[in-house]
């Protein structure tokens, strides 16, 4: 994969939404507080915890694996970021951790492109990549605003945007050469 060209645009975006942050991580501590009981209980009590209490090593095994994977998902809610850039030969697109590695979308294979507002949880379930089998893939952190790319081979992805102007300006040079 060519990553050079000239930059028209770049933005990175973090997945920055203080309530569903904020929601998530009641939750994911509810979970944290109820495991953590749930240990103290069976443990440090000797009380069988729950209806159909399980052996004392598959509780510790089951509460460390839930706590460490909660962890990773807080961690990667902090993390998550979206990089876009266009370029004069192509739009380019990565989220660390996800796909670490910039992915093209080249000028040659983009029939058309719509910048604007869109319903991302009505149109693809939410925020994070998203595939649906009739609306494309999905690439965004927050907002609802972004640019549908329509490739030739009838796919379509969606980038999110924070600034949509400056990528109306980009994509405007990257398709008409003799703009730049």
């Amino acid at each position: 994969m060519k990553s050079s060209g000239h930059y028209l645009f770049h933005e990175e975006q973090n997945f920055r939404q203080n309530r569903i942050i904020g929601l998530s991580l009641a939750v994911m501590a509810g979970v944290i507080i109820l495991e953590v009981y749930g240990l103290y209980q069976q443990l440090y009590l000797g009380k069988p915890w729950g209806d159909h209490p399980t052996s004392d090593a598959t509780l510790l095994l089951v509460s460390i694996a839930t706590i460490v994977v909660l962890c990773i998902l807080i961690l990667l809610f902090l993390t998550l970021t979206l990089i876009t850039e266009v370029r004069d030969n192509g739009i380019y697109y990565k989220m660390p951790v996800l796909i670490n590695r910039m992915r093209e979308i080249r000028k040659e294979d983009i029939d058309h492109y719509f910048i604007g507002k869109y319903h991302p949880i009505l149109d693809y379930g939410g925020w994070g990549i998203r595939i649906r089998p009739f609306s494309g893939r999905a690439y965004n952190v927050k907002g609802n605003q972004g640019m549908k790319i329509y490739l030739k081979n009838g796919r379509t992805i969606l980038l999110g945007t924070q600034d949509p102007n400056g990528l109306v300006r980009a994509m405007h040079k990257l398709m008409n050469p003799s703009n730049l």
